[in-house]
């Protein structure tokens, strides 16, 4: 078991990227940082109002990669100046990316013990003030923090040599206790409508392969889907370099384990949305036939 304890109030936090070449995509980076900066800047307008923070990139360094940040607050002029600061921002953050991003088939058990918040999912365990807890679950409803968060993992996906990421205290050269893996960077991708009669999820599941298109390109491949056959582009880039260089051999029956990206319209008689068009935005592993087990 792995337990994480938040503490009450810092103000200096990492922002680790797991990936073995000691170094990241300089696009990625930058970007990562502003959407953590945004983030921040959602988190104290709800906690720390009268207060301006900034986000001040203090170091870069390897093992694996991480960023150490600082969060600096000055008073603004205005009616609420006199309130005193709480430095729980990294508490929030990192409490809402390890809830939503480490998957278990359970949903997690909280328990409150006096002014502790305790939350297991699986076998890892973070222990959270109460007062951490109740803001993040504010948060939680904030369109403006979620896409802010979910600018951070859209970066980091956008190198492909980023394994995971965590958001923690600075371990030194240890690796952070719990590092959201990549196959959940998809689950931060917020859902969004393009009007009222459309929307997109992300599922993180397995589809078997029934007719490949062995090329690149928007042409749809088919496959079986919680029993259901459905037609789906992938536009994995790194899947088919593995192709190509011989690295997997594709075959109907054999299964992907992928971002499925689902587009939904709302009917217009009952007002339930349902699905209209698949993509496969990632592909994490391929499963051959022989070798599956049950899932």
């Amino acid at each position: 078991m792995t337990t994480l304890e938040v503490r009450r109030e810092i103000d200096r936090f990492v922002l680790y990227f797991d990936t073995p070449r000691h170094e990241v995509n300089a696009y990625a980076l930058a970007s990562a940082l502003v959407g953590l900066a945004d983030a921040v800047r959602e988190a104290n307008a709800l906690v720390n109002p009268g207060h301006v923070v900034e986000v001040v990139v203090e170091a870069l360094a390897d093992g694996s990669f991480k960023a150490t940040v600082r969060t600096v607050y000055t008073k603004a002029k205005n009616l609420f100046s006199h309130t005193a600061v709480q430095a729980i921002i990294y508490g929030i953050i990192s409490t809402h990316i390890y809830e939503k991003g480490i998957k278990t088939d359970a949903p997690p058990v909280i328990t409150v013990t006096g002014d502790l918040v305790t939350i297991e999912i699986g076998k890892d365990k973070i222990i959270v003030p109460k007062n951490v807890y109740e803001a993040k679950r504010k948060l939680d409803k904030s369109e403006r923090f979620n896409n802010s968060i979910g600018i951070i993992f859209d970066a980091a996906a956008s190198d492909k040599d980023i394994k995971g990421i965590a958001i923690s205290e600075d371990q030194g050269d240890k690796k952070p206790p719990l590092v959201v893996p990549r196959e959940m960077f998809a689950v931060f991708q917020t859902e969004y409508q393009g009007d009222e009669n459309t929307r997109e999820i992300i599922e993180i599941t397995h589809v078997e392969i029934n007719r490949a298109i062995l090329e690149r390109g928007r042409r749809r491949w088919e496959f079986f889907w919680r029993g259901v056959k459905i037609a789906a582009p992938i536009l994995d880039d790194l899947f088919f370099d593995k192709f190509f260089a011989h690295e997997i051999t594709i075959a109907p029956g054999d299964s992907l384990h992928v971002a499925l990206h689902i587009t939904q319209e709302k009917d217009r008689d009952t007002g339930i949305f349902v699905n209209a068009r698949y993509e496969i935005a990632e592909v994490y592993e391929h499963i051959p036939r022989l070798k599956q087990t049950g899932f």
